[in-house]
């Protein structure tokens, strides 16, 4: 879970098991353009595929990027 989304990370939906089902942008990822502020519940505005889906926060969670995936860009495989 993501407890401070900012503009321009890069995020994956991601429900329980048994909401996954019936949630269509489970899995999918994106990019966080909105962040909620003030009371009340917390959403994020985040675009896949070029359009704005509100999800609350507690549904994100960091996506892999190259940069910081095993074998990545950058990565020899070894450390020191």
């Amino acid at each position: 879970m993501i407890f401070h989304p900012h503009i321009r990370q890069r995020v994956r939906v991601h429900y329980t098991k048994r909401m996954a089902a019936v949630m269509p942008h489970h899995g999918r990822t994106g990019v966080v353009r909105i962040v909620s502020r003030g009371p009340g519940p917390r959403n994020v505005g985040v675009e896949i595929d070029r359009r704005v889906v509100v999800v609350p926060r507690g549904n994100l969670v960091v996506a892999a990027s190259p940069e910081n995936t095993p074998g990545g860009p950058g990565v020899s495989g070894r450390e020191g």
